[in-house]
């Protein structure tokens, strides 16, 4: 039991840095770790990444780290994705979900390790206005984020935090707050697309994971201001590298 309240704990603390990655480490933490179906993987992630995210997302708007509007209007545009995608992960196998998650853990930590390459510093200022190309990809993404969330269970910040950086033109640093208000609108979304629940979950080893990780997100949270985003993004794509290919290896082994 002991054990579901440090990875909690680690997890938290990498959402509270990042404002992303709760959901794709959480899962096949709660199901290779913790040894959880995919089925109540995927809803305990949900119910972690969504309360992580609100405890760290305190943090951060006393910060003035939070764009609201940014964030309402990606968070509305991906509920319908959500809902959608939780329950088509209702018809899927679990050893074919547990498969296919891995291959998309491999892919975003690939993904992240050309964001670490590329990306700049901070961008400050207001947010600009967005060209209709913009609005185009902002829906696209917003809708793909939401359908990852339902499928996975992932909160899908590691998708968010570049479209608000490079299409909704909000600084870095913001752009972690304010991922963390749309993971919670996401995540909540993913948990109603799956009511009513089934199968077995373990519901006290859920709750001192999802214990872990909120107090892991709040210390992250106040410790993000000091770490270069960079050396985070850094980290956080070789942590996925490493836990999407354990995943391959488990689920194809």
């Amino acid at each position: 039991m002991m054990l579901a309240l440090g990875v909690g704990l680690l997890i938290g603390i990498v959402v509270g840095l990042l404002g992303a990655g709760g959901g794709i480490l959480s899962v096949p933490a709660l199901m290779y770790l913790l040894d959880q179906t995919p089925y109540s993987a995927a809803l305990g992630s949900l119910i972690g990444v969504a309360l992580t995210s609100l405890g760290s997302l305190i943090v951060h708007a006393r910060a003035h780290n939070v764009r609201g509007r940014a964030a309402l209007l990606f968070g509305s545009l991906s509920i319908a994705g959500a809902v959608a995608g939780a329950r088509v992960s209702l018809l899927l196998d679990d050893e074919l979900l547990a498969r296919v998650f891995a291959i998309f853990l491999i892919v975003v930590g690939l993904g992240f390790v050309v964001r670490t390459v590329t990306m700049g510093g901070d961008r400050e200022g207001p947010v600009e206005a967005m060209t209709r190309r913009d609005l185009v990809v902002l829906c696209a993404a917003a809708t793909a984020t939401g359908l990852l969330t339902g499928v996975f269970g992932v909160g899908g910040g590691f998708m968010i935090v570049p479209v608000l950086v490079f299409v909704m033109k909000v600084p870095m640093r913001q752009a972690v707050g304010t991922s963390l208000l749309v993971m919670v609108v996401t995540s909540a979304a993913g948990i109603l697309g799956r009511a009513p629940f089934h199968g077995d979950i373990d519901v006290p080893l859920l709750a001192l994971f999802v214990t872990g990780s909120i107090a892991g997100g709040l210390c992250g949270s106040v410790v993000s201001k000091r770490i270069p985003p960079r050396v985070l993004t850094g980290i956080f794509a070789l942590l996925v590298l490493v836990v999407g290919t354990y995943s391959a290896a488990i689920s194809w082994g």
